[in-house]
């Protein structure tokens, strides 16, 4: 029964690190000018609907907040009760990200789990797990940690170089509280994409494929079931490619930044789609030192 879940759980995982870009080609303006914006997403696993989705992403020269935020819909929504928000915040310092606070809000089975990241401006990373986890004591050595950001602020750094002429090749280092993994972008160039009754967009586009590539932390040897789903984390080859995903990133709105309008990647029952339904402006985006970020979750 437990292997049931996985194909969801790998499409939320999928989904989270892809629909995190926020933001990841040039932009005719700089970051600081651009609208705040909420966008809607829907995810497809194997043909099937299984996910929706709401990024929201505020952004100026001084300060950056954003929010991701999925739950299950249609028969796998009324089976399996699971939702998932994450944010992130932080000030912008000579065109640095430092990042303040990181959260991750998960319901699932009617359990609530939650993930924060402190960044006391040491050079450490505080991380505080509720309920609290025994098993992620000590799997990255602090030394592995240096210049590491959290998965938001380290997708969003990429914001602030291609916004000023830069293309989306980048290697980020990220840090999510048990894993220390590489996210590698490679620039394949502008293509143009076709309507569709799915998508909110048609038009140019850049394509950019991402690789979370493992570095050290929570990383299975197999790719046996496990807690994060589907083999996702482990270090097999076959996880490797379902670590793998195509971005085609567009500027739906013309205030508004660059944005992820189609993405593409592999779970175990098929291909995980997600497409951009629509966005819109947003008048504001709430941080992330608030206590709670899913009400179902508190």
């Amino acid at each position: 029964m437990r292997r049931s879940f996985g194909p969801v759980r790998a499409a939320g995982l999928a989904f989270c690190s892809a629909g995190l870009l926020l933001v990841l080609a040039p932009s005719p303006r700089a970051a600081a000018d651009s609208q705040p914006v909420a966008a809607e997403y829907e995810v497809y696993a194997g043909g099937i609907h299984v996910l929706t989705s709401v990024l929201e992403v505020a952004l100026d020269e001084r300060r950056y907040d954003a929010r991701l935020g999925a739950s299950l819909v249609g028969i796998p929504g009324v089976f399996v009760e699971w939702g998932a928000e994450v944010r992130s915040g932080g000030v912008i310092e000579g065109g640095q990200l430092d990042p303040s606070r990181y959260q991750l809000d998960r319901v699932r089975r009617g359990e609530s789990q939650k993930t924060v990241l402190e960044f006391p401006g040491n050079g450490g990373i505080d991380v505080t797990f509720d309920p609290v986890r025994t098993d992620s004591t000590g799997l990255v050595p602090p030394d592995m940690l240096a210049d590491s950001l959290d998965p938001l602020s380290g997708l969003i750094s990429v914001i602030n170089t291609v916004t000023e002429g830069g293309g989306c090749d980048a290697t980020v280092p990220v840090f999510d509280g048990r894993r220390r993994y590489d996210l590698v972008f490679d620039d394949l160039g502008m293509v143009s994409l076709d309507p569709s009754s799915l998508s909110g967009y048609a038009g140019p586009s850049r394509r950019c494929r991402m690789s979370l590539v493992p570095v050290a932390g929570a990383f299975r040897d197999d790719d046996d079931d496990d807690d994060d789903g589907d083999g996702f984390w482990s270090r097999s080859p076959e996880s490797d490619r379902r670590r793998q995903m195509d971005i085609w990133l567009a500027q739906p709105i013309a205030e508004g930044p660059t944005l992820p309008v189609r993405m593409v990647g592999r779970s175990s029952i098929g291909a995980v789609v997600i497409h951009l339904r629509q966005a819109q402006p947003a008048t504001s985006t709430a941080d992330a030192t608030e206590d709670c970020a899913v009400p179902a979750a508190c």
